[in-house]
């Protein structure tokens, strides 16, 4: 089993080179790709499966449920920062320590039309057979400080590669559209500036309530359509 302590990955990520570290630097990018193989074919199998509910969800049968998916976005942790997380841990580089601790190595973002949408794909993935919900943190109800909503679920998989079957884990954030859009924003303005800023905090948080209430008022139109339609 190739492991590596933390220490000895910060001289990779300084540029500190030696003949040894050039040896080990090959190893350790290598046994990152081989993971970053096994965690795009998870997150493919997984933005089938959500695609699949969609497209029923879109049809004919389900009346005013067009585009409960509006986008699926997917990212794979950089080396860094799992080099980072496993730092934070206390845990060397390992494939071992990596597939049993991190489990957001590969993520997707699913935005949804509306709140609804969000716990009827859940609920959905649920029950299929070879999907289980490791975690499940709802920050829609319970809202962060900052005025954060989303629903962030951790599930594992069975992925099915040419000699083996592997469980691997994916963690997904669902949001609405105008969850999405006040995150982007708020993720972009603390970039811009991270020092601690009680009067900005509470401008987000306002907004973010505001923009709730407009959600809600979005879908009760809807729910209004619907009852016309039926």
């Amino acid at each position: 089993m190739i492991e590596y302590s933390i220490t000895q990955l910060m001289d990779i990520l300084n540029k500190e080179s030696s003949e040894t570290n050039h040896v080990m630097e090959v190893e350790v990018i290598e046994l990152y790709q081989e993971l970053d193989t096994y965690y795009r074919s998870a997150l493919d199998k997984v933005e089938t499966k959500l695609l699949i509910i969609d497209r029923e969800l879109s049809s004919n049968s389900h009346v005013g449920r067009k585009n409960s998916i509006h986008q699926v976005q997917k990212r794979i942790k950089r080396f860094k920062s799992i080099v980072s997380k496993l730092n934070s841990k206390r845990l060397n580089y390992s494939k071992e320590n990596i597939i049993n601790n991190i489990q957001d190595f590969a993520g997707l973002r699913v935005i949804c039309s509306y709140t609804d949408d969000i716990y009827i794909l859940i609920d959905s993935l649920s029950r299929h057979p070879d999907v289980t919900i490791l975690k499940l943190k709802n920050y829609i109800e319970n809202p962060k400080e900052s005025g954060y909503r989303s629903v962030h679920v951790v599930i594992e998989i069975p992925v099915y590669f040419l000699e083996e079957t592997k469980k691997m884990k994916v963690e997904i954030q669902f949001r609405t559209i105008a969850m999405d859009f006040w995150a982007s924003l708020e993720h972009s303005l603390r970039y811009k500036n991270n020092k601690e800023n009680p009067e900005l905090s509470e401008k987000l948080q306002a907004i973010s309530d505001e923009i709730n209430q407009l959600e809600t008022q979005m879908f009760s139109i809807r729910n209004e359509i619907e009852n016309l339609d039926s």
